[in-house]
């Protein structure tokens, strides 16, 4: 004779539960990754943006000049052009990061800094393209990316 056995097992057991809530956690770690790595992309990309309009303004103030030889730092820190294009205020970055425009040694040109960053920020600003620039930015140990225009 043959004993049937009745199931009496209802609802899953402790280790598919904890098994869904580990895959669930992956899941949430991976997806926090992504939104860090993206929101650290715009931050850049936003920052590289300020400093193209920045350029642009200064080489638009000096546009009927053969060179920048007249550019001061009343002119790079304080007018309301360039508060206008948040120099020296609040950058993507925030905390003490600021924008900075200083002239050439030569004065054929001028240098955006952006003073303030981490190191993985600004190794990754350097290493981007620079639209316009004279050159690729550069990054020194300090956290400040220069990125040099000429006309």
């Amino acid at each position: 004779m043959k004993k049937i056995l009745k199931n009496c097992e209802s609802g899953r057991s402790m280790v598919e539960i904890v098994g869904v809530l580990a895959v669930m956690g992956l899941i949430t770690a991976g997806a926090f990754v992504l939104i860090r790595g993206g929101s650290a992309a715009q931050k850049r990309s936003r920052a590289m943006d300020d400093v193209a309009v920045i350029a642009e303004n200064i080489r638009g103030l000096y546009a009927e000049s053969d060179d920048f030889k007249d550019l001061t730092d009343n002119d790079a820190k304080g007018t309301v052009l360039i508060d206008a294009l948040y120099l020296n205020t609040a950058t993507p970055f925030g905390g003490k990061t600021s924008y900075t425009v200083v002239r050439t040694d030569d004065a054929q040109g001028f240098i955006v800094k952006l003073i303030g960053l981490d190191a993985k920020d600004c190794s990754a600003l350097a290493a981007a393209a620079w639209p316009n620039s004279n050159g690729p930015a550069k990054c020194d140990n300090k956290g400040i990316v220069s990125v040099v225009f000429g006309k």
